[in-house]
């Protein structure tokens, strides 16, 4: 058994190339801010190299092509990739994106590079198999036994360093100085390659002269949670396809257990292949409210909306157990919980007192009662109970549907204003027996509260 280097790098593109084929033969280049950071064969044979603009790539290739991959869609398919690997052997070891290591023999390598259509290294050491798999072909195998390593790197050329740590100055440094090959570095001492290269130096030294590892650590699979729905027929429509998720995050709240995850990939299976979304949560996920939320964004960056789906998958990357700190104040925390329970179910229920102008003469114009919803109905109650934000209080339909809708309501007496009522503070519509009622009472109480007013100020006359 030896140890094999597997590069799948640049793995964009190997992606790229590996969903479709024919792209091999396509210019395909990733972007990072406008900048070229790796271009295929076919695009290097136009001149497009790395740090290249975009404009004057584009400017060689007409038809030039970007590959665009999320970080959670890299992320989800190089965990993926790795455990394939792991059906072949349990030594599998990631070795930075890209990269990996296992433990193979030469009949397994072989059938890896021709599978994946990518170059293989095999040596006893894992740095001079990942230098061997530098320099092979795509679909092969280069083997370097343990008598013949020095050779190896005494004829490697001085160019597939670069895969290693060597930058593009300090490769035309040593180009100047007259460094062909691998082996002329490895002759310098180790103070002359930190002193002339710096940090790489440090990072070529075990590649040139050793202490070289001989041993990989055992594949640690991360824990996932997954759930999978599969429909009799092929579904179209959308409400098919809320209740399916609805359905899968409740199953996956349950197999949670209390537990938190933010990564989410959706997978859903079509008559013409599978198409795959991951996304990256900003908050914890662990109610199913907030699954069936990433799930229906997954839904849509995977494009299979108005595609016949004949399965769902939901799956939750390495879930954890939060830990929580006791507050010094638990019947604060007991309120809030039970503040944020009532306002899943009844949003629009709660109620609280807000101070307005203290020292206002008209109790109208001193407190109002808010509410925890905005205007437009949504849920927003463990915020509010946390910041202690006042947000608006949602606008009866009888207010919007009212010919003058740049007017403002009416005034109501604080006194006629009940706690947990918010249709009392809707205005009466132009016209209608309870807005003349309304407003005959209103005078009423305005004429009732004058003669009051009256008597008083007689009396102190």
């Amino acid at each position: 058994m030896m140890i094999a280097a597997l590069n799948f790098s640049p793995f964009p593109l190997y992606l790229a190339e590996r969903a479709e084929p024919s792209r091999k033969r396509v210019p395909l280049v990733v972007v990072e801010e406008q900048r070229v950071v790796h271009a295929n064969v076919p695009a290097r044979r136009h001149g497009i190299t790395a740090g290249m603009r975009l404009d004057g790539a584009r400017m060689r290739v007409s038809h030039l092509e970007v590959v665009r991959y999320t970080e959670p869609d890299l992320e989800h398919a190089w965990g993926s990739l790795l455990r394939e690997l792991n059906d072949y052997t349990p030594w599998v070891e990631a070795n930075g994106r890209g990269r990996a290591l296992a433990r193979l023999d030469a009949q397994e390598g072989l059938e890896l590079a021709r599978h994946y259509d990518i170059p293989v290294g095999l040596a006893d050491d894992c740095e001079t198999a990942e230098l061997a798999s530098l320099s092979a072909r795509p679909g092969c195998t280069r083997e370097v036994s343990s008598l013949t390593t020095a050779a190896f790197i005494d004829r490697l050329p001085l160019r597939f360093l670069k895969g290693v740590g060597l930058s593009e100055a300090n490769y035309t440094r040593l180009q100047w100085l007259g460094v062909a090959t691998a082996g002329d570095l490895a002759r310098w001492s180790a103070p002359q390659l930190r002193t002339y290269l710096g940090d790489e130096g440090n990072a070529l030294l075990p590649f040139l002269q050793g202490p070289r590892r001989t041993e990989l650590r055992p594949f640690q699979q991360p824990e996932t949670v997954e759930r999978s729905l599969t429909f009799t027929e092929p579904v179209l429509e959308p409400h098919e396809l809320l209740t399916a998720l609805e359905r899968l995050s409740v199953e996956l709240e349950r197999a949670l257990d209390g537990r938190v995850a933010r990564r989410l990939t959706l997978t859903a299976t079509t008559p013409g292949g599978k198409r795959r979304a991951s996304r990256l949560a900003k908050r914890p996920l662990q109610q199913a409210r907030q699954i069936r939320q990433q799930a229906l964004f997954a839904l849509h960056d995977s494009q299979a909306e108005g595609r016949p789906i004949e399965r769902l998958t939901v799956e939750l990357a390495a879930p954890t157990r939060v830990g929580q700190q006791e507050s010094l104040w638990p019947q604060r925390e007991r309120r809030h919980r039970a503040l944020r329970a009532a306002l899943e179910r009844f949003p629009a229920s709660q109620r609280r007192f807000v101070w307005r102008d203290p020292y206002a003469q008209a109790a109208d114009l001193a407190w109002r009662w808010e509410g925890y919803v905005d205007e437009n109905g949504a849920y927003a109650g463990a915020d509010a109970v946390e910041r202690g934000d006042a947000l608006r209080e949602q606008r009866p339909a009888s207010a919007r549907s009212a010919p003058s809708a740049g007017a403002e309501a009416p005034a109501v007496s604080a006194a006629a204003v009940p706690l947990f009522d918010p249709e009392s503070l809707a205005p009466a519509a132009p016209g209608s027996q309870d807005g003349r009622d309304g407003a005959r009472q209103s005078r009423g109480e305005n004429d009732k509260r004058g003669e009051g007013e009256g008597l008083l100020f007689g009396g102190l006359h």
